[in-house]
């Protein structure tokens, strides 16, 4: 089980009423957090979806907003590719696991300089 985070437009303070432009990605227990590229957009790096979001309506699938800072302290901390959990087993990512079960695919899926995993495959 896991949580993915959007990036929201038009949000209506009003009704709640909002679109959602962007798939941010996936945090999940246990693995590092899974971005939703776009690579034709210049969204393929945490460093570039960093920039992008600094200025942007973040929520998450249940509605609940999250602030820019909120979101980048969980992303490079609990949910980095290097972080350890507490017995000792380092986050899984989606990129080593999906070439250790044969799901690889280097058209659709990649690593960043930080060893972030990226997809351009729709997921939830």
């Amino acid at each position: 089980m896991g949580t993915n985070y959007y990036v929201i437009k038009d949000h209506c303070q009003c009704c709640g009423r909002s679109d959602r432009e962007y798939h941010i990605g996936k945090s999940s227990h246990g693995w590092a957090f899974t971005f939703q590229g776009y690579q034709l957009n210049k969204l393929d790096s945490w460093k570039q979806w960093k920039a992008f979001l600094l200025d942007q309506h973040i929520q998450d699938e249940y509605g609940d907003a999250v602030p820019y800072e909120t979101f980048c302290d969980m992303v490079e901390t609990y949910k980095s590719p290097s972080f350890h959990l507490a017995s000792g087993a380092k986050n899984l990512s989606h990129r080593d696991e999906c070439k250790r079960t044969g799901d690889f695919n280097a058209k659709h899926d990649w690593e960043d300089a930080d060893g972030y995993s990226f997809t351009d495959m729709e997921f939830s």
